[in-house]
């Protein structure tokens, strides 16, 4: 328990580290209306200009989709989406993240039992 609490604090330590204000100033839109989402990007990111303009049609697409489209969109600048327009991708990793850990929590038991048993 005590490792996995420590590999928690080390990734929200390193996320934290990299999110450098200083060397970045970008200013983002997204606009969405439920048939088309709109993202602009501008700013400036260790020196280099960063300007995204792009609309995508979403129709049909569910929210977590249009969450990934965001991040792919931030991604492709080099530039990590704010947290705050990420709630379902986050949500999706940490359930996918729980049911692993779950999963190897029972293999293990189930070895220690037959272990026992022999």
């Amino acid at each position: 328990m005590k490792t996995l609490i420590m590999c928690l604090l080390l990734g929200i330590g390193t996320v934290a580290m990299a999110k450098d204000p200083s060397s970045s100033q970008v200013r983002t839109r997204i606009s969405d209306d439920s048939q088309t989402i709109a993202i602009q990007i501008d700013g400036f990111k260790h020196g280099r200009k960063i300007r995204f303009d792009q609309t995508f049609d979403v129709s049909g697409i569910n929210v977590l989709q249009k969450e990934l489209l965001i991040y792919r969109a931030f991604d492709s600048q080099g530039l990590l989406p704010p947290l705050h327009m990420m709630k379902w991708l986050i949500f999706a990793a940490l359930g996918l993240t729980g049911v692993i850990l779950t999963l190897i929590l029972v293999i293990i038991q189930r070895m220690k039992f037959r272990l026992k048993v022999s």
